[in-house]
């Protein structure tokens, strides 16, 4: 489908695994009960001083994105802190830093971690995929359909969509399939947000 593949690390800093995705450093995802953080290191350190600037910027007021922000003071300390990602969305915001000029077509496929309570949909580490369309003109429209040829491709036939919150996106969906007679949730997709883009410079 024309995408290459990208990989990260396991552990990062919350800087780039949250912050940079506007992840506001209260919330609940971050808590020891949702997080894996890290005893060795227990730190990473962030080596784009005015990355942070650009990002504490967003975090306490909004900059000239039209936002608000999440109105609070920004700490470098806070988005020091390592942990195992939680998503593989750091390696896209990552790239997409470091390859600010379109277009391209990215993904990546690796594990992440939770603490999750063990059932029949959860688990503590699995596999995420997650891509990034960037190029003139994408849209919604767009990422609705690369999704449903993504899903058809394996297998899938019904497949929906519903609108969904990721502080990163917006506007933000649902991806669902039909699956074993019920409807199943297998992702989340979205447009990234101007406080995510703008402090990253794209």
């Amino acid at each position: 489908m024309g995408f290459q593949e990208i990989q990260g690390d396991y552990v990062e800093s919350c800087f780039w695994n949250m912050d940079v995705l506007f992840i506001p450093q209260d919330h609940p995802a971050r808590e020891m009960q949702d997080t894996f953080y890290c005893k060795v290191p227990s730190t990473l350190p962030i080596n784009e001083p005015q990355l942070v600037k650009e990002v504490a910027r967003v975090h306490e007021n909004g900059g000239t994105t039209g936002s608000i922000g999440w109105g609070y003071t920004f700490s470098k300390t806070e988005g020091e802190r390592a942990l195992l990602r939680t998503h593989t969305t750091v390696n896209t915001i990552r790239y997409l830093y470091y390859h600010p000029i379109p277009p391209f077509k990215v993904f990546s496929l690796e594990r992440v971690f939770r603490t999750e309570d063990i059932d029949t949909t959860h688990l503590p580490e699995f596999y995420q995929i997650e891509g990034i369309i960037y190029e003139e003109n994408a849209n919604i429209t767009q990422l609705v359909g690369i999704l449903k040829e993504f899903y058809r491709r394996m297998g899938f036939e019904k497949i929906r969509f519903r609108p969904g919150y990721f502080p990163y996106t917006e506007p933000s969906m649902e991806v669902e399939v039909f699956w074993n007679g019920k409807w199943m949730e297998l992702g989340g997709s979205g447009i990234f947000r101007p406080e995510v883009i703008e402090p990253i410079g794209v």
